[in-house]
């Protein structure tokens, strides 16, 4: 009898939420629709190797004027630094449905500056020229701001200090009301084979 209740409570807590709201429904969903295999992995990365990193990297060495220059290959994050992004959106955020990442380049007086990085923003829907896509946004000065509109603004010296104020190209910083995560540990990329 002990046993036949201890299988039925343990199948029961399979399908309810645990306390992050995460169910094993959810888990199973992740698996079938976003897992890779390792063979997929390295397929996708030594793609990237022939398709970006071979062809641009001469060009990026006249660029940056270092005949030495070696773009990113990686971000690393902690991942209690990643729950805690997470959290944070939770607490903040009610609406955000999903999160963007965008591709970057590290600013100059950056450690890492000319590497090749990414942000993460969280997104709602959003109509752009006509169409609904989720696109990412932060706050500033508790005011939403969706980034695709401050990047149609991005030109001028004023405007882009507005835009780096508001975090755009840069980590959550508290007293801008800011969403976007960035600042990742960028490893070089791994030596030429």
């Amino acid at each position: 009898m002990g046993l036949i209740s201890f299988t039925i409570l343990l199948s029961s807590c399979e399908k309810t939420a645990h306390d992050d709201g995460i169910t094993q429904e959810d888990i199973k969903s992740m698996k079938e629709n976003h897992l890779i295999t390792l063979n997929e992995a390295v397929k996708m990365y030594k793609k990237y190797d022939k398709d970006r990193v071979k062809f641009l990297k001469d060009t990026l060495k006249k660029k940056y004027k270092d005949p030495k220059f070696k773009d990113t290959r990686m971000v690393w994050f902690d991942i209690q630094d990643i729950r805690a992004y997470l959290k944070y959106l939770e607490q903040n955020t009610s609406d955000a449905e999903g999160l963007a990442f965008y591709f970057a380049v590290n600013n100059e007086g950056s450690k890492q500056k000319n590497q090749q990085s990414f942000f993460i923003a969280p997104t709602v829907k959003n109509v752009v020229d006509g169409d609904t896509i989720q696109s990412g946004y932060t706050y500033q000065k508790g005011k939403r701001v969706f980034l695709n509109e401050k990047y149609k603004n991005y030109g001028d010296s004023t405007r882009i200090q507005n835009v780096q104020k508001a975090s755009f190209l840069s980590s959550l910083q508290p007293s801008e009301d800011g969403y976007l995560f960035n600042s990742g540990k960028e490893n070089p990329p791994f030596p030429d084979n």
